[in-house]
């Protein structure tokens, strides 16, 4: 017997089999970081019943280690991406809002902007930047110590960690299922199609199963998607126990070609990050913290002040292009959210309306076929 499914893949009804006393679902997800939160928050908003896998703990791995820059005026951001950039920053305030409301807690989204050095041959990608010289950036950030030009981007900045809680307690509240601690280990299909995911002691049934496993994307048998593991160190620094002062150190993000500093409203500010090829490990080093932690006294001193308060690495998920991996694959039934690389926190709402999209049979609105899996047939 089989049990139709609400979701079209064109113009075809998906229909899959399963047992009357085994439990269900429309969609599986694989990965529980900021992608695929976001992308199960608007599914359930479509109706669709949803569950989450992920190995260990919701928002722990790429989401958790990530300063959360949503940076679209980053000269660095390919072509094909930029669309896809530029409607996910537009969307944050909005996509805030509404988490805040649903959860009642805050990401702590900011939007002073970026005080930001680029190489001399790049510039920003975006409207509404401008040049700023010396003098205006110690008006505009006291604490900065600079002898060259720069721009002020209109860029905003959110809390991984923060934004990660607030969608967990949305998506619990909307009806979302979470299985925990759980490596998912094979795509399970029949006659061609998906019939859902495995683990090490379960099977989980669903028409649907999108892969927003990350850096561990590849190894979903038989079907894993080319992602590997590109390691970033990061620093976080606070208030010595004696500064009685009032707000942060630093109010913008300032980016240079070797540091970048995040400032939190809580007064700590994030020291980042390196690009490593190490696998997947997750060790940090002491050279490395303070080599970070040299380069951010060198453009604010005051940093020179501060404690380091904690260190840690994270896994960005490298696609071999460096571009997202997004839509349906080859397989009926089985799609692709992972490959973020640099940009997963950015481009969490703009991923999670697409792919809702593309999983309901709709019109995406963006142009995908650079960042389709087939691409690496």
């Amino acid at each position: 017997m089989a049990r139709a499914s609400h979701v079209a893949d064109g113009s075809r009804c998906w229909a899959f089999p399963y047992n009357r006393a085994v439990q269900t679902w429309d969609t599986v997800i694989v990965g529980a970081g900021a992608i695929g939160l976001s992308l199960a928050r608007r599914l359930r908003q479509h109706g669709l019943r949803v569950l989450i896998i992920d190995k260990g703990e919701p928002g722990r791995e790429a989401s958790y280690a990530a300063g959360g820059m949503i940076a679209h005026c980053d000269p660095q951001i390919p072509p094909a991406l930029k669309p896809l950039a530029h409607a996910s920053a537009a969307m944050y305030p909005q996509f805030v809002r509404e988490l805040q409301a649903e959860s009642g807690e805050s990401p702590d989204l900011r939007d002073g902007g970026t005080l930001a050095f680029f190489d001399e041959e790049e510039a920003p990608g975006c409207e509404g930047a401008r040049r700023v010289g010396p003098e205006e950036f110690v008006r505009l950030e006291p604490a900065l110590k600079v002898n060259q030009p720069g721009y002020w981007l209109p860029e905003r900045s959110v809390d991984p960690r923060a934004l990660c809680s607030a969608l967990v307690k949305v998506a619990k509240h909307s009806g979302v299922d979470f299985v925990t601690g759980s490596a998912v280990m094979e795509v399970e299909t029949q006659e061609g199609r998906v019939l859902g995911v495995k683990t090490a002691n379960s099977h989980y049934a669903a028409g649907i199963v999108v892969n927003s496993a990350g850096a561990w994307a590849s190894q979903l048998q038989p079907f894993g998607l080319p992602t590997r593991p590109a390691k970033g160190q990061m620093v976080c620094v606070v208030p010595a126990p004696d500064d009685t002062s009032h707000g942060p150190l630093v109010q913008h993000v300032v980016r240079t070609p070797d540091i970048y500093l995040i400032p939190r409203s809580d007064r700590r500010i994030l020291l980042g990050a390196t690009l490593e090829d190490a696998g997947f490990d997750k060790r940090t080093d002491a050279d490395t913290v303070e080599k970070l932690y040299r380069a951010a006294v060198s453009v604010v001193p005051g940093i020179g002040g501060m404690r380091i308060h904690d260190s840690w690495a994270g896994l960005r998920p490298a696609a071999p292009d460096k571009l997202p991996i997004l839509g349906a694959t080859s397989l009926p039934g089985y799609f692709a959210a992972t490959g973020h690389y640099r940009d997963g926190i950015m481009l969490a709402p703009i991923t999670a309306e697409v792919m809702a999209r593309v999983i309901l049979g709709q019109e995406s609105g963006f142009e995908l076929r650079a960042f389709s899996a087939l691409r690496f047939a």
